[in-house]
């Protein structure tokens, strides 16, 4: 071969074929694993794990995103009573339009001055509901509203907002007594001879206040501006008084020694009220005020927030939906492989039953052979003994051949035939009567309740159940004398025939009344806890019948009732 030369795939022989079915058994031995598998599932888990933490940070950041949208709108609309006219139509298009969360505005009293955006769905269960007049909608009362304002003050706090840089209040003088309040008669501020401290805000002073206020109302009161949002102080003595704020600009003032007041005093008017504040200030300090004149903005979250709270527990629903499917899925495929492995075992029992059946089968020929041959003039006792023997080892080996044909069933589909119901069990019990002995003195009864049509079974596999029922509660009954009672009866409104099996053996503990059924569960000290698993396919998968355990308990028995459907 020249050295340039390529080798060529043998014919028939494709590289891509090749990288194809190694690829093929390469993934297959990997998919055989069980590490691989486990692998697998791991790294599922993980990255489920990882899509939720992953969608759980963006849920936060958009719910924080949503949030500092509404605080932000929700502190515009606070600047709104300060804006110029210019400032007001950009805040009123631009904002105020296009808000939409809950809010409700109140006052330094508590009282709701505007409600907006008020989901009333969720109050409508409540009775204290009237309906508007100028529309027929649902509107909240006012004991609700306070309810959604404690709800909103929760979620974000309230905005205090002020609907004019200044606020107007009274004046009442009277000798040594001076009393401040706002228009609508909530008193802010008083001093003087016989009134309770400044300082003291408790009921019994408000009261005493109040009182003294009532006294001195009669006279005019001096009106005056200042500012809502910073403390005021009042200059007086007992026939003058000034008021000024905190930047020391005088606002009103009254008195026979003061000029007049004016909104717009000259120089010499305020040097003049200087000096009189100042001759002041060493006789009684003046007296620091503020008169309630706020606006809250209480606010709640917008729809969307609360849609995006509900995400985790929609992600945690969805996690736990996904791992009590696959939980089930697995239990599915475990019980699948178990199903397999006895289906697999019975069919390789039948086979391997088969082949030394076979040959005693062809033994027994022989041996019956010999002893027909035999003349009938040179037989004995003896030969009689072995004629009877073959035949009672001929039975043995016909129940043998139908208990491999059973478990050649077992995994296939049967074929289900009309038969007499009570002629399969009475084949079962006449088996179990010539062997009582080996089990002990017990007695089976069979009883029919009247006359029973053909039920749709396959003879063999029904046998079987029936044999299983009877040995398990012949076996309960501790090689003791007991009975086992068998009832049938029709169940005209099921259109199905009723088998009960009921002894008086030992009975089942409660703690193991659920298990009863499991492959593998079994309180006898030998056996593989398969009696009841293959009694119940036979029964439900394959005559769609019902298997159940009626009563049971310990030392009072147990009993088992079948239900074979008609057709």
């Amino acid at each position: 071969m020249p050295a340039d030369a390529q080798p060529r795939p043998a014919k028939g022989a494709s590289p891509i074929g090749g990288w194809r079915r190694w690829r093929r058994g390469a993934l297959a031995s990997l998919g055989a694993s069980p590490v691989f598998r486990a692998y697998i599932f791991l790294g599922g888990i993980a990255a489920i794990l990882a899509f939720l933490l992953y969608n759980e940070s963006i849920i936060a950041e958009l719910r924080e995103h949503e949030k500092n949208r509404v605080d932000l709108y929700a502190h515009l609309i606070s600047f709104t009573p300060q804006a110029s006219e210019g400032q007001i139509s950009t805040l009123f298009t631009e904002v105020i339009t296009k808000v939409d969360f809950p809010r409700i505005i109140t006052n330094h009293r508590g009282e709701i001055i505007q409600a907006e955006d008020i989901d009333t769905s969720s109050l409508l269960d409540n009775w204290a509901f009237w309906r508007s007049e100028a529309a027929d909608t649902p509107v909240a009362s006012t004991a609700q509203l306070h309810e959604l304002i404690e709800e909103m003050d929760v979620q974000n706090p309230p905005i205090p907002f002020y609907w004019s840089p200044e606020t107007l209040g009274r004046l009442y003088c009277e000798g040594e007594r001076v009393i401040i309040a706002d228009t609508q008669g909530a008193i802010a501020a008083w001093q003087g001879t016989d009134l309770p401290a400044s300082s003291d805000t408790s009921a019994a002073a408000l009261a005493e206040v109040q009182r003294a206020w009532q006294e001195i109302e009669a006279g005019e009161p001096l009106l005056f501006n200042v500012p809502a949002a910073s403390f005021s102080y009042l200059h007086w003595d007992e026939t003058n008084a000034i008021i000024t704020d905190a930047e020391g600009q005088f606002r009103t003032w009254v008195g026979a020694g003061l000029p007049l007041a004016s909104d717009d005093p000259t120089q010499a008017v305020r040097d003049q009220l200087r000096a009189f504040v100042d001759s002041l200030a060493n006789q009684r300090p003046p007296l620091e005020f503020r008169i309630p004149a706020e606006h809250y903005i209480h606010y709640g979250d917008t729809s969307l927030v609360g849609r995006i709270s509900l995400a985790p527990f929609v992600q945690i629903g969805v996690l736990f939906l996904f791992l009590l499917v696959g939980y089930i899925g697995y239990r599915n495929i475990k019980r699948s492989q178990q199903r397999s492995l006895w289906v697999g075992m019975a069919k390789e029992t039948a086979h391997q039953l088969g082949t030394p059946l076979s040959s005693l089968s062809g033994w027994l020929e022989l041996l019956h052979g010999e002893v027909a041959a035999a003349p009938r003039l040179d037989r004995d006792g003896r030969w009689d003994r072995v004629d009877q023997m073959v035949g009672e080892i001929q039975q043995d080996m016909r129940r043998l051949d139908q208990i491999a044909s059973r478990f050649s069933q077992i995994g296939s589909v049967p074929e289900l035939e009309e038969k007499d119901v009570a002629t399969v069990l009475e084949e079962t019990i006449d088996y179990f009567r010539r062997r009582v002995p080996q089990f002990g003195r017990q007695e089976i009864e069979l009883e029919c309740l009247g006359e029973l049509p053909l039920v749709p079974i396959n003879a063999e596999l029904m046998s079987w159940a029936f044999e299983n029922l009877c040995k398990n509660a012949i076996d309960a009954m501790d090689g003791q004398t007991g009975s086992l009672r068998i009832r049938m009866e029709l169940l005209p409104e099921r259109r199905a025939v009723q088998v009960a099996f009921q002894d008086d053996g030992r009975g089942i503990e409660p703690e193991h009344v659920k298990r009863i059924f499991e492959p593998g569960f079994s309180t006898k000290k030998r056996g593989w806890g398969l009696g009841l698993v293959f009694v119940k396919r036979i029964v439900e998968e394959y005559h769609k019948g019902k298997i159940s355990l009626v009563h049971s308990a310990p030392g009072e028995g147990t009993t088992f009732e079948v239900i074979l459907p008609l057709g």
